[in-house]
């Protein structure tokens, strides 16, 4: 699976590192970047939780 986070919707707030630190991390530029391509199945749940919890509804799963 591969996830992608909007830039023009993520506002940087960190709720996503705070789940999932293997996946998410925030920027120089203040928005979550996915640092970890494709992302190992054993993810999946924190994955949605952050999808879940971000207020700007910014992050997308892409199943491959």
């Amino acid at each position: 699976m591969r996830v992608v986070v909007d830039q023009d919707l993520c506002m940087g707030c960190g709720v996503c590192e705070s789940i999932a630190p293997e996946i998410f991390i925030l920027g120089d530029e203040l928005h979550a970047k996915v640092i970890l391509d494709p992302i190992p199945e054993k993810y999946r749940f924190a994955v949605e939780e952050a999808i879940a919890e971000c207020p700007e509804v910014a992050i997308t799963i892409i199943e491959e």
